[in-house]
């Protein structure tokens, strides 16, 4: 039996119920279906969106804020032409100022919002690990997203975590945000610190397929962009969960069940399933 036909219900009976970038990502990249109304849908929550951008290109000064709505709007389509997907991004180069024990190219903000911000917000692609991994992260994914890998600001930081960074570095959530950064740049995804963390990995996963104290969603989603078998072996022995741990109305997670959703179905995309509408 393929894996799709063996889950509970058709996530994209979940899916076709999302008014938002998520649900419009999910509609297009996924399942190859979208709505009738989402070319409408798509433009009013661009606009919605921009409706409270600041002038200096932030929302409201805060990196989370920023980098959430900067991660919709490349989820609704929009690439760096676009005027606020352009000003978030400069004013997501503006913070990368400082340096971690010596090392360049790292991103923060000021605003002492962020911190708990970033602990309840709890969406999107990272998690709650240490502010300046999390910011700095987070920054150099949305530059890869929007095409930018190459440029010198996103390979300084590559480099420095290069120089330093080891799976047994920080805790759970830092591993897993940077271990995603390193997996899809092209000056990383085939360095010894990516084979290392893969590997760590490999020893910390459980007969059930989760990875003993790692978040599982986030972790099955950043190994599905390496191209490495020791990940493709990992996501194997993890797909008897994701048929158990899915929801009756096709969805997965609880509290943060669109973007559990998203990792889940993005995955699987990742690594060649093709789910039908």
């Amino acid at each position: 039996m393929d894996f799709p036909d063996a889950l509970k219900a058709n996530p994209a009976n979940y899916a076709t119920r999302l008014k938002s970038p998520i649900g419009i990502y999910l509609r297009k990249e996924v399942f190859k279906e979208e709505a009738k109304d989402d070319t409408a849908l798509k433009r009013n929550l661009h606009d919605k969106a921009i409706a409270t951008q600041d002038e200096d290109g932030s929302w409201s000064q805060l990196f989370v804020e920023t980098a959430n709505h900067v991660w919709d709007l490349a989820l609704l389509g929009y690439d760096a032409k676009d005027p606020a997907v352009k000003k978030g991004l400069d004013w997501i180069l503006s913070i990368q100022d400082q340096k971690y024990r010596g090392h360049a190219g790292f991103f923060c903000s000021s605003n002492r919002r962020d911190p708990s911000l970033m602990r309840s917000t709890l969406y999107g692609e990272f998690g709650p690990g240490c502010t300046i991994f999390y910011q700095t992260t987070y920054a150099v994914h949305l530059l890869h997203m929007f095409g930018f890998d190459h440029d010198k600001p996103v390979q300084t930081t590559v480099r420095s975590y290069l120089q330093f960074w080891t799976p047994t570095w920080c805790s759970a959530w830092c591993t897993i945000n940077v271990l995603r950064v390193l997996i899809e740049h092209p000056l990383s995804k085939e360095s010894k610190q990516v084979q290392a963390g893969l590997e760590r990995l490999a020893k910390l996963q459980t007969p059930t397929g989760a990875w003993k104290g790692f978040p599982f969603y986030h972790t099955f989603h950043a190994l599905s962009r390496a191209k490495n078998a020791i990940a493709g072996e990992q996501l194997q022995k993890a797909t008897p969960s994701i048929v158990r741990r899915q929801n009756k109305d096709g969805s997965w997670g609880g509290k943060t069940r669109e973007t559990d959703t998203f990792l889940v179905l993005d995955a699987l995309k990742n690594v060649g399933f093709r789910l039908k509408p």
